[in-house]
């Protein structure tokens, strides 16, 4: 696994919402390929981090955390997030948009987004957020 550090764009005061909300690494690598050797497209993926835009982070957002499964999610969707609280003063309210979707499986949906959408998601879950997720038109 390799971890990256925080974006310098995320302030220290919310960082302790991104530890609190159990959001301590950022991103994860699978499928790395030893130097030297050869890689076949159909073979070896290429890993998380060099699949990431400039100025993006990865992370995973455990399934439990979505009020909604969505089914028939593949990489490079996109998605936005609502954040949702039912109670007696039920809410809703946008909390990330335009996340991409780099892989998901049925433990976590993991997603390229920028430091402050990061934010924004360990914010929500500090406050007892659970999301739902809209998937954008590919047209």
């Amino acid at each position: 696994m390799i971890r990256r550090p925080f974006p310098p764009s995320v302030p220290r005061a919310r960082l302790g919402l991104l530890v609190a909300a159990g959001i301590a690494g950022c991103v994860a690598v699978a499928g790395a390929v030893a130097p030297g050797v050869a890689e076949t497209a159909a073979v070896a993926p290429s890993a998380l981090a060099d699949r990431l835009e400039p100025r993006t982070w990865a992370l995973a957002i455990p399934l439990s955390w979505l009020a909604a499964p969505l089914t028939g999610l593949r990489e490079g969707d996109v998605l936005d997030l609502i954040g949702t609280r039912t109670s007696e003063r039920a809410s809703a309210t946008e909390v990330a948009a335009g996340l991409r979707v780099m892989s998901i499986d049925d433990r976590a949906l993991v997603v390229e987004l920028t430091g402050a959408d990061a934010s924004a998601i360990a914010a929500a879950r500090a406050r007892g957020l659970s999301f739902v997720p809209l998937l954008r038109s590919s047209r």
